[in-house]
């Protein structure tokens, strides 16, 4: 198989993401690099035909592909898995699978197709239960039942969409050595990520984009440099800063007994100094989102905040920010300019269209999306939702939830992200992150709480911790 990409272009009002792309593949495993907003994400979406280009042609096999058409990309061969699950989260995963799948026979074997999937599931040793609801899985393991229904359906040529973003080493492991069988199988992998480190460990070339143009195509050997210099027009990362400052007031975390392991001795209640960074950490698949949701929804256990002297907590002093952007945290078909009135309604009844016109226009430029105020969220790429998100903090003194701030962003946007957050200590009660990162927790938390599973095995500040021993605390190893 090999696919054949010509003069592809398309704009989004005044956006140009794609601007008279050319690429020919025929084996191996491409990456296709960039900053993010560089286009990638829009490129990928032609492909797949789930957006018409202005302009340009794919060919497959030297036979054109219908552009706009899912249906016919499919046909062809064309299976994206994308960052975001698109699935059924209310149905069972067998039910979702069922959706999904490309079986032309209107009266199915129901018992005959299970057994299909459950021997593919077993091939690639995806233990999840396919009674079980969607919703129960991890995003790393929705994306993995994903890449398991785009096999079924026979595909030939498989777009990641930044896939191991939420995954845990076991799981991009498995991954990586699934990548490497189906390449040899004679399947094309086109691998979209900024994590380098990824793309030199599976991936045989790649091709860099940059503010929509594809602006170099390089081969294995990679020179890490040289990437870099060039996804970044400056040809240099931003840098972390953070001004130090000494807080006098606090805050207390009481914390649920069901919530701690049995096994370790912590305390219940912990007294915090506002303006504090507290890093929950946790591999995939633990509760480390949850716990950063349940402070301010309560569903999860009694764990919860309290300001010393009994000061009462509202539930307008949090701003909770979910991992998952389109189900959870944006409204796909709004603008920017809509997400920002919408925005509004939680300070006031009556919306200023004028007033709402000009606050956009100022965090899109702050907060440096790639996007103007009629560009719907679905327009975007993951890391310009992902910005989306966080210019939506409220301006007054607020506990930030925030689950894993920085997935799927390139060094230089995450960099970005945590300044913008760090900026905000100084006035914040306190920020709660999540991150299967540990280099992201140990190097922006002031206190760190490491979750193995559903349980808490260690609450401690960072300055009172070793390093290493955060890895042992979320792998159950006490």
């Amino acid at each position: 198989m090999n696919i054949e990409i010509k003069n592809i272009s398309k704009s989004f009002g005044s956006i140009e993401a794609n601007k008279n792309i050319n690429l020919k593949l025929k084996s191996g495993i491409h990456a296709l690099l960039g900053e993010n907003g560089a286009g990638k994400s829009t490129l990928v979406k032609i492909i797949s035909g789930q957006i018409l280009p202005d302009e340009g042609n794919i060919f497959i096999d030297n036979n054109e592909v219908i552009l706009g058409s899912p249906k016919n990309s499919i046909e062809k061969g064309i299976g994206l898995l994308n960052q975001d699950p698109l699935d059924f989260s209310n149905l069972s995963i067998f039910e979702s699978f069922l959706i999904g799948i490309n079986e032309k026979n209107p009266y199915r074997n129901i018992n005959k197709i299970r057994s299909k999937i459950e021997k593919l599931f077993n091939n690639y040793r995806v233990t999840v239960d396919l009674n079980s609801k969607t919703n129960s899985l991890s995003i790393g393991e929705r994306q993995q039942v994903e890449l398991l229904r785009l096999l079924y359906n026979g595909a030939k040529l498989i777009i990641l969409d930044e896939p191991t973003s939420a995954f845990s080493l076991e799981q991009k492991k498995r991954m990586f050595d699934t990548l490497r069988q189906l390449s040899k199988d004679g399947i094309i992998i086109i691998f979209v990520s900024h994590k380098l480190d990824e793309v030199f460990e599976i991936c045989d070339s790649a091709s860099i984009l940059r503010s929509g143009k594809l602006v170099e195509n390089i081969i294995q050997p990679f020179d890490s440099n040289k990437i870099l210099s060039v996804m970044f027009e400056k040809n240099e990362i931003n840098s972390i800063s953070s001004k130090d400052f000494d807080r006098k007031e606090n805050f207390i975390i009481n914390f649920s007994k069901n919530d701690l392991n049995n096994q370790v001795q912590i305390s219940k209640s912990h007294t915090i100094k506002q303006g504090s960074v507290i890093g929950i950490a946790g591999l995939q698949g633990s509760s480390n989102d949850k716990y950063i949701k349940n402070f301010f929804t309560k569903e999860f256990s009694s764990t919860a905040i309290e300001l010393e002297n009994n000061k009462k907590i509202y539930k307008t002093f949090f701003y909770y920010m979910p991992a998952d952007r389109l189900e959870k945290g944006l409204f796909s078909d709004m603008n920017l300019l809509e997400h920002f009135g919408l925005s509004e309604t939680s300070r006031t009844n009556i919306i200023n269209w004028n007033d709402v016109k000009e606050k956009a226009n100022s965090k899109i430029k702050e907060f440096d999306i790639k996007a103007d105020i009629t560009s719907q969220i679905n327009e975007l790429s993951g890391g310009n939702q992902q910005r989306v998100m966080l210019s939506l903090m409220p301006p007054d003194k607020s506990f930030l939830l925030l689950e894993q701030p920085t997935r799927g962003l390139d060094i230089n946007s995450a960099n970005k992200i945590w300044e913008m957050i760090l900026q905000r200590k100084e006035k914040d009660y306190a920020i709660f992150f999540s991150s299967t990162d540990i280099d992201e927790i140990w190097e922006y938390s002031d206190v760190i709480i490491s979750v193995s599973g559903d349980e808490i095995m260690n609450i401690e500040y960072k300055e009172n911790l070793e390093k290493d021993f955060i890895a042992k605390y979320i792998s159950g190893i006490i």
